[in-house]
């Protein structure tokens, strides 16, 4: 099976969304800022943009699925570390 590159990023950042959410509610037992909790599907909409465009890192999609993961984890962390240090 083939997908095209924006099912791709797609596909990554739902299952960024949903492990990020899982992380969050069951895991940390916090409840983020909503800006942190839509982050991936802000890099989602400006890849989706970037489509519209035709510009040159549209055709990049592992740069889009490594920032998007990379900002999930970022995310996360801080979260993390103050559930540590508690």
């Amino acid at each position: 099976m083939q997908f095209n590159n924006q099912v791709k990023v797609g596909l990554v950042t739902a299952a960024c969304l949903l492990c990020q959410g899982f992380i969050f509610t069951y895991m940390l037992k916090v409840e983020p800022f909503w800006l942190i909790t839509i982050a991936p599907l802000i890099l989602y909409i400006a890849y989706v943009y970037a489509r519209n465009r035709r510009v040159w890192w549209y055709h990049k999609p592992s740069y889009w699925i490594a920032a998007i993961v990379v900002l999930t984890i970022v995310d996360i962390v801080p979260y993390a570390w103050a559930s540590l240090t508690q």
